[in-house]
């Protein structure tokens, strides 16, 4: 009994000076324990283990299955159409009508009209179309100025040379243009004026034609569309 006393005695007398850190040792382990034992439940039980208290290693940011997708994705195309417009430039026209379309008096070359100012019958080697005093009057086609002369039956004359044996004469027009000049089709050449010989008759444009000098209708030459004035009766064809 002593002995044992005595050795009980020597634990105290331990104890005595280090009491505190062995207080404190034993306050570390039983913490230690009591963790661990709740993280062997949690383990166990299947707890959640907060995010937090894993190792930024092993954080999932989101969760991955093995299902499969079926969403329908729809995708849209926008095809643009591009359109080409092609202007085609309109060729200038080979001919055209000096200035109305409106036959006063028409080509007549086998019977002859009557003529207010001279007042008998005689054949017509031109066209008369009608107009107004001063208003221009355009090339029928392009070609030279073969010469400007004054008549004193017909006034003012323009006589052109549009190639190929074809030439035209204006007849009481007030010129603008001079022998050797060039014109274009559709340029004015000079501003309706009077005819001597047709003097009583309205304002209007004496126009003749002729191809290899031979004389021809400028109707049928020009191949326009005109009307006759209700005074004129078109000619026989």
């Amino acid at each position: 009994m002593k002995e044992t006393f005595s050795g009980k005695s020597r634990f105290f007398r331990f104890l005595h000076g280090r009491g505190v850190y062995v207080a404190l040792a034993a306050s570390i382990l039983t913490f230690g324990g009591v963790a661990v034992a709740m993280l062997g439940q949690g383990l166990f039980h299947g707890e959640e283990i907060p995010e937090s208290s894993l190792p930024p290693e092993e954080m999932v940011e989101q969760l991955v299955t093995n299902q499969p997708d079926d969403r329908t994705t729809t995708v849209t195309t926008t095809t643009t159409v591009r359109t080409t417009t092609t202007t085609t430039a309109k060729a200038p026209e080979l001919y055209i009508l000096p200035l109305s379309n409106t036959v006063q008096k028409p080509y007549s070359i086998d019977n002859p009209l009557y003529c207010e100012t001279m007042r008998d019958w005689r054949i017509h080697t031109g066209v008369d179309f009608a107009g107004e005093a001063n208003q221009p009057v355009k090339a029928l086609a392009g070609g030279t100025v073969l010469a400007v002369e004054q008549d004193l039956m017909w006034g003012t004359c323009i006589i052109l040379d549009h190639g190929v044996g074809v030439v035209s004469r204006y007849c009481g027009v007030k010129a603008s243009v001079k022998k050797g000049e060039t014109v274009e089709v559709g340029q004015v050449v000079g501003t309706l004026d009077t005819i001597p010989c047709e003097s009583l008759q309205s304002p209007h444009l004496h126009l003749e034609m002729f191809v290899d000098e031979q004389p021809v209708d400028p109707v049928t030459a020009l191949a326009k569309e005109v009307r006759y004035a209700d005074s004129t009766t078109q000619p026989e064809r």
